[in-house]
């Protein structure tokens, strides 16, 4: 595989300027959706255009170009440790999980055009004989999907009103079909946890009564699932 990236120490500069990018993608993103467009494949596409034929340079806030940028940073150490196809492709599904973090802060949603796309790319890789097994990955996202659909029926029916969003589900979904079912259960445990301090560490008992976007907690719970692994050995 070695021979395949005969330069694999530029993934790391690569990764930062992917990270900025992630980041400019998911603002223009949550932009046309703040001015009415629907949420769906065009809207995304149409980002991607604004952002590639846009002349000046795009203005980020500078505290999120650096966390991305730096977020991302782990994926490219990664392949840059171990550099392989399933290495970059785990890149690339990073990418995708920094985008509906950053969307899903400022929005609250999970665009489909994502959600899907990523879960049927783990499911070929593994169809493909590529990361996990094929039968891990689809029992994964199968009960993955089922149970934060099981618990959020429980939910409404207690409290009369749901409490999870169907992109979280997709979500988990996805990470399934790219973990499998033996890891998918901690990764859904780290994002719990780093939910429940965040609330009780950011704000308190105000924001217990409100709601908060998951995705963030499982998009980084999930990416590091994907490539901690050579990093922690490292």
């Amino acid at each position: 595989m070695l021979n395949l990236f005969p330069w694999p120490w530029l993934a790391l500069p690569f990764s930062l300027v992917c990270g900025v990018g992630c980041a400019a993608l998911a603002l223009e993103y949550v932009r046309l959706v703040a001015q009415g467009a629907e949420i769906d494949g065009d809207t995304l596409r149409a980002a991607l255009a604004a952002l590639c034929l846009r002349r000046e340079p795009v203005r980020l806030p500078g505290g999120l170009a650096v966390f991305c940028a730096v977020a991302l940073t782990p994926a490219g150490l990664s392949f840059a440790l171990q550099p392989s196809v399933l290495a970059a492709a785990q890149f690339v599904a990073c990418c995708a999980l920094l985008v509906l973090a950053v969307i899903d802060a400022h929005c609250r949603l999970l665009p489909d055009a994502l959600t899907l796309p990523l879960m049927w790319a783990g499911l070929l890789l593994a169809w493909a004989g590529t990361g996990v097994a094929l039968h891990d990955a689809v029992l994964a996202a199968a009960a993955g999907y089922v149970l934060l659909r099981g618990i959020d029926l429980a939910y409404q029916a207690w409290h009369g009103r749901t409490g999870m969003g169907g992109g979280d589900m997709k979500l988990v979904a996805a990470l399934g079909a790219w973990l499998g079912w033996e890891v998918l259960p901690g990764v859904l445990l780290a994002a719990c946890i780093a939910a429940v301090l965040f609330v009780f560490l950011g704000a308190g008992r105000q924001l217990w009564r409100t709601a908060i976007p998951f995705g963030p907690f499982l998009a980084f719970a999930g990416a590091s699932g994907l490539v901690g692994g050579p990093v922690v050995q490292f």
